[in-house]
């Protein structure tokens, strides 16, 4: 049987198919990004999946942020086969597993989850043209974007008075632990993403919608910009959670720039076909 898994910072999902290609066990755990995540916490994850697990794994294929990274692909190798002896194990990036949404035909494809990723995939390779400079750097439009522009507006003093007290009902917000958590946290990337969804679930609010619509606008003037040319002629295809939940102002925006063929995924992994 093959274990094949997408991981973004946030969460994990593993999926089992057999011999004939049926999917056979499936499991939502936390991520694992081999950028931010050390031995321990991946190790930590893989045993909670081996605990429930069929144990005749043969193949291991594992796409997450970070993936690409040769330092990465190894250390993720190595704990991999600590727990499934004598597997062939394969480590790809996100967008791996991202592409496989657009059924093998040349797309332009767009993450937008935790953290942010794009490519143009021509139907064989992919072709990216950002660096990868880590979520303080990059990620715009995702969800610790978001999450980190709703802590400033709450910090600054512009978020208004009714949403403000909504927002400190919802979370801790003393500074001490806002601090710990960005500086000496496991994951702060999926600490400023958990913000985020304040904002989903009360996206109707003026101040909200302003905020959204100006990360929308980000991610076409700068995500996406190196692919102008390509979704002008292929499809446009938004993967991941903040993307799905935001499709509604993604597709106006990609409507008022030209763009008519978008799709929306949350989970590329249930589009997955798996063949022996």
């Amino acid at each position: 049987m093959i274990l094949i898994a997408d991981s973004g910072s946030t969460k994990c999902d593993w999926h089992v198919y057999n011999k004939t290609g049926a999917k056979v066990f499936q499991k939502r755990t936390n991520g694992i990004n081999p950028i931010i995540h050390s031995d321990d916490d991946i190790a930590s994850v893989i045993q909670v999946l081996k605990d429930d697990i069929p144990d005749e794994i043969l193949q291991v294929e594992f796409y997450c942020a970070g993936g690409k990274n040769e330092a990465s692909q190894q250390r993720l190798i190595r704990i991999f086969q600590e727990y499934f002896k004598q597997v062939k194990v394969r480590i790809e990036d996100d967008l791996g597993m991202a592409v496989k949404c657009t059924g093998g035909l040349p797309g332009v494809v767009c993450i937008l989850g935790t953290g942010t990723n794009s490519c143009f995939f021509d139907g064989t390779k992919i072709h990216k043209r950002l660096p990868d400079l880590g979520y303080q750097v990059m990620d715009l439009g995702s969800g610790n974007y978001y999450g980190r522009e709703l802590l400033r507006s709450y910090a600054y003093g512009y978020m208004p008075p009714g949403l403000k007290e909504k927002f400190e009902n919802r979370y801790d917000l003393k500074s001490e632990v806002i601090l710990q958590e960005l500086y000496h946290g496991e994951n702060p990337s999926s600490y400023l993403a958990n913000f985020a969804k304040f904002m989903i679930e009360n996206y109707e609010h003026s101040f909200l919608q302003g905020i959204i619509a100006e990360g929308v606008e980000k991610v076409f003037d700068h995500v996406l910009a190196p692919y102008r040319r390509e979704m002008e002629q292929y499809p446009l295809y938004f993967i991941g959670s903040i993307a799905f939940y935001l499709q509604d102002f993604l597709r106006e925006k990609a409507k008022a720039n030209g763009y008519e063929k978008v799709h929306f995924i949350s989970k590329p992994i249930d589009y997955l076909s798996v063949a022996f």
